[in-house]
């Protein structure tokens, strides 16, 4: 008894938190009931239409392969819109008037400034050490033009874009102790923990780059005894201080407190969640080959026609329907119970994509109808199992028992090899496909949850009401 309440209470708190999902107000603040169940879904290309960016892809006349250069701009593109969660945006290269063009269609885009961030960013990252610093334009003072010229140093504009610091890339004028366009193999969005409203960027450098950043560190730690006595040590540690610069902006100015030997550090600036996905995703996807010129910007209309958005649904609502009435028709209660299971599974899929901001396209939308297909296949295996046992004169309550018991791992089974497909698909897939797959997984496994601890729940519920025919006075509970 303990184990069907328990079952019972997690089915509900999975369901509420998925209709709490789908139903929490959208970025405007405003909450419009029930109108809004599907309004925090995001809609792709194909439905609803998009953002719509162009670049001219700036190449050096002295370039022997001009193609390879723009098909690796479209490769780091790629590789930056998938990390920051733009799977289903679309690159596509172009070529006229002896010029190579970029096109970014990115879906239900609201913001195309941040996108621009991302895609325009060049990417180039580099240590050095700061030696002064300034809240004045130091390019008007010539007193700091002069001392930037004396220290081999440039005055770079700090993130908030209040503040200038004066950075050297030669830690401590040594010519070979310099670290510039590090390979990063590992680049995450972390919660910060000295400040619980902001996140930082975890990185992890390739092992060829981890002893000079170490030999860095080393030659900049301050010992924290200095940072907290003050006076003339503190006044020297201030030109000892690591700057991480990013496109010629200093994303963090601060102290060495340890020296880093693994290759692992943090860029600490106060980002918001999706300024630290960006910044993670032009990290790990390296630095742009070629500058990009923006030439256009705009909106785009559906790519498919709303004539044929429609009748895609219409065929895949009547898909559904024809299922729902099957399986009442076939097993009766058992259906009526399935057809809970797959409602319970459709929701809990459209309040997991809403969530976690996953674009639907029509091939995502396919993946949902292949899941209810899924839902109904591990019903069917349950209830043929059941009416099996209860034909061999068990009790309802044993057939229950014995048919869950059995029908595991042939579940387990059948649902891992779609999942493993799924994770192929992604891995290997960019746009769409990645789409489909996300569904696809997604809903493979709301469908194992609910044929195992959903359904199960809901037939006991009805337990009293199952009857199989062949069994003379029905079976016993």
């Amino acid at each position: 008894m303990r184990a069907d309440k328990t079952r019972g209470i997690i089915s509900l708190i999975v369901i509420a938190l998925a209709f709490i999902a789908l139903l929490w107000p959208t970025a405007n603040g405003k909450y419009t009931g029930l109108a809004s169940l599907f309004n925090r879904i995001k809609l792709g290309l194909d439905i609803s239409g998009g953002a719509r960016i162009e670049y001219k892809v700036d190449i050096d006349q002295s370039v022997e392969n001009p193609s390879a250069v723009v098909e690796d701009v479209w490769t780091v593109l790629r590789n930056r819109l998938d990390m920051a969660n733009y799977t289903e945006a679309v690159v596509k290269q172009t070529f006229r008037e002896n010029n190579s063009f970029i096109i970014v269609e990115i879906p239900g885009a609201t913001d195309t400034a941040k996108a621009e961030q991302l895609i325009g960013s060049t990417g180039v990252l580099w240590f050095g050490q700061v030696i002064d610093e300034t809240t004045s334009n130091p390019n008007i003072d010539p007193n700091l033009i002069n001392k930037a010229k004396r220290e081999n140093a440039q005055w770079l504009l700090g993130k908030d874009g209040k503040k200038w610091y004066l950075v050297r890339q030669e830690i401590d004028k040594i010519s070979n102790l310099k670290l510039v366009s590090p390979k990063i193999v590992e680049a995450l969005p972390q919660v910060d923990r000295n400040n619980v409203a902001g996140y930082v960027v975890s990185f992890t450098m390739a092992k060829e780059y981890a002893d000079i950043f170490a030999r860095i560190t080393e030659k900049l730690y301050v010992p924290e005894d200095i940072l907290n006595q003050g006076g003339i040590a503190y006044e020297q540690a201030l030109k000892k201080r690591l700057a991480i610069v990013l496109d010629n902006r200093v994303l963090f100015a601060g102290f060495v407190v340890s020296k880093i030997t693994d290759g692992k550090a943090q860029i600490r600036g106060n980002f918001n969640l999706d300024q630290a996905k960006q910044l993670a995703a032009i990290l790990k996807s390296g630095a742009l080959p070629a500058r990009l010129e923006k030439v256009s910007s705009g909106w785009i209309a559906p790519l498919l026609g709303a004539d044929i958005v429609s009748a895609s649904l219409k065929a895949g609502l009547l898909g559904v329907s024809i299922v729902l009435i099957y399986m009442i028709i076939v097993y009766g209660v058992m259906g009526v119970v399935a057809d809970i299971a797959l409602l319970y599974n459709t929701f809990l899929l459209l309040g997991i994509l809403a969530a976690t901001g996953s674009i639907l396209t029509l091939p995502g939308i396919a993946g949902i109808i292949l899941t209810i297909g899924t839902t109904v296949d591990g019903n069917i295996i349950i209830y043929e199992r059941i009416k099996e046992e209860i034909r061999r004169g068990s009790s309802i309550k044993a057939a229950i028992n014995t048919s869950f018991s059995k029908s595991f791992l042939t579940l387990f089974d059948a649902n891992l090899t779609t999942i493993i497909a799924g994770l192929f698909l992604y891995y290997f897939g960019t746009g769409t496909v990645k789409g489909f797959a996300i569904t696809l997984i997604i809903g493979v496994l709301g469908s194992l949850f609910v044929n195992l601890v959903v359904t199960r729940v809901l037939i006991d519920l009805f337990a009293g009401a199952i009857k199989v025919r062949g069994v003379k006075g029905g079976a016993r509970a």
